[in-house]
């Protein structure tokens, strides 16, 4: 059975055929809503609000960074100190008078594996802590903005 696809069919949108003064009054309608939108009265409270959700901010974003760096650094560390334990000693053994050298040049004897897997555990972890960071933001700038009966900010 032999199938084709006709040519002249057309998927996009025909435009709704309006009368001209319809076409108007949408028009002023839509540049009614864009003005309220745009005013947005600021008050002492949406100033006061801004300002606690800087520190709030701030203070949650400065915790995830130094977490994601101490405990990227500390899964990186042991991470390595395991494939060296386990991979780099062992081979040094085995191969006679390679065992000083896998002692004085840790870094060199682990393998290539060893230390992509290590740097992205490290990364990995050091990911986590920052998108857990900007979730625990989310969360306290908007109860400072329920607190304070103001709007969300603007996403």
């Amino acid at each position: 059975m032999y199938v084709s696809f006709n040519p002249n069919v057309s998927f996009k949108q025909q435009a709704p055929q309006m009368p001209k003064d319809n076409v108007q009054q949408t028009q002023k309608q839509t540049a009614v809503i864009e003005t309220q939108e745009e005013k947005k009265p600021s008050g002492f409270r949406e100033d006061i609000s801004k300002i606690a959700k800087f520190f709030t901010s701030l203070n949650e974003m400065t915790k995830a960074s130094f977490k994601a760096v101490g405990y990227g650094a500390l899964t990186s560390a042991v991470s390595l100190a395991g494939f060296w334990a386990f991979d780099a000693v062992p081979r040094g053994f085995k191969k006679g008078n390679k065992i000083l050298d896998a002692f004085k040049h840790p870094i060199k004897n682990i393998s290539t594996k060893g230390k992509v897997i290590t740097a992205i555990l490290g990364l990995g972890v050091a990911a986590y802590h920052i998108i857990k960071g900007m979730l625990i933001t989310n969360q306290r700038t908007a109860n400072v903005d329920h607190q304070l009966k103001t709007g969300h900010r603007p996403a």
